[in-house]
């Protein structure tokens, strides 16, 4: 599987213009105030659901490919408690500081659903990742309302084990994993071609289809709001927001490359989706759980942006690693 530098940063820059628009709004005053939550609401309960829908609507269903999901899974587990591991460990001595707290969980969440799904499916554009990267972000809904509800408060009472299961990318996944199984091909190709059934089934999957691609404009448009909102200094003059990036955007992905490297036999593809995955970004959630339990904002909000920005030059160095998986 060959992908080379410039496409891959071609990729990213093209992803992260989208945020350009809404940044030249918002400075302009020409946006209401709470877009961004509104933007934000759409996103999660509508946009997202379609995307992890449509991911299994790419390709027919082979016994393999579900083999590969639980391979994914696995890996996106591991990965996620090496990562968790590692930072409990370097910042046992400061765990009571709000500020280390956010850095420990934007140094492992990355924004694999909104950023991820979409890049992977602008890389590469086939079925089969998408399925992988669709599994991948269920694995992170699970862990990051559990042990990075943990990472982020340092007490286990606020775990929210019930809205691990119950939120709208992991109802998707228990709806679009059977249907996938029990079809065993997409649902644009039920019935035969030209009858009113298949007709219908074409037309529902284009409109699907339409809400599941308007996960990266409006994602995007969240990043450039909250830059048009955040004073520059602020961005670049805290320290450990670096230090989340580094952890984030380097290290992470070199540990998910260094485990993979174990395991020759597994599908370079499930590696390629695990590994691109691991390079994301750091999630929008950072800033979310660090305002709902008790985080500092103040450290949330550039850690996020800056990792944004950052990316545009560490996945495309990442990429160099793919040609060894």
């Amino acid at each position: 599987m060959e992908i080379g530098f410039l496409t891959v940063m071609l990729t990213v820059i093209t992803m992260v213009v989208l945020a350009v628009p809404a940044f030249i709004l918002e400075k302009c005053k020409c946006l209401p105030e709470g877009a961004t939550k509104a933007f934000s609401a759409f996103m999660l309960f509508a946009c997202q659901p379609f995307l992890t829908f449509m991911s299994f609507q790419r390709t027919d269903y082979d016994s393999s490919v579900l083999l590969n999901m639980l391979i994914t899974a696995g890996f996106a587990f591991a990965a996620h408690f090496l990562m968790v591991g590692l930072v409990v460990l370097l910042f046992a001595k400061k765990k009571d500081d709000a500020r280390i707290r956010v850095v420990r969980f934007a140094s492992v969440f990355g924004n694999c659903g909104f950023f991820g799904l979409p890049f992977l499916k602008s890389l590469f554009d086939t079925g089969e990742m998408l399925i992988y990267a669709a599994v991948f972000v269920a694995v992170y809904n699970l862990l990051s309302w559990t042990v990075g509800i943990w990472l982020i408060t340092g007490d286990k009472k606020y775990v929210r084990v019930k809205k691990a299961f119950l939120n709208p990318p992991f109802i998707a996944l228990c709806i679009s994993l059977p249907l996938f199984i029990i079809l065993k091909q997409p649902i644009s190709q039920i019935g035969e071609a030209g009858t009113f059934l298949n007709d219908f089934f074409v037309k529902l999957s284009a409109s699907f289809n339409l809400l599941a691609d308007m996960t990266t404009p409006l994602s995007m448009s969240i990043v450039g709001i909250r830059l048009a909102q955040m004073n520059l200094k602020q961005l670049f003059a805290n320290g450990w927001v670096y230090c989340s990036s580094a952890l984030k955007l380097v290290v992470f992905p070199l540990l998910a490359f260094g485990m993979m490297m174990l395991f020759p036999s597994v599908s370079a593809v499930v590696k390629c989706c695990v590994f691109f995955s691991c390079a994301m970004p750091t999630a929008t959630q950072t800033l979310l759980f660090s305002e709902q339990y008790g985080g500092d904002p103040y450290t949330a909000s550039p850690a996020v942006l800056l990792n944004t920005c950052l990316c545009i030059l560490t996945i495309p160095l990442m990429s160099l690693l793919v040609g060894f998986l």
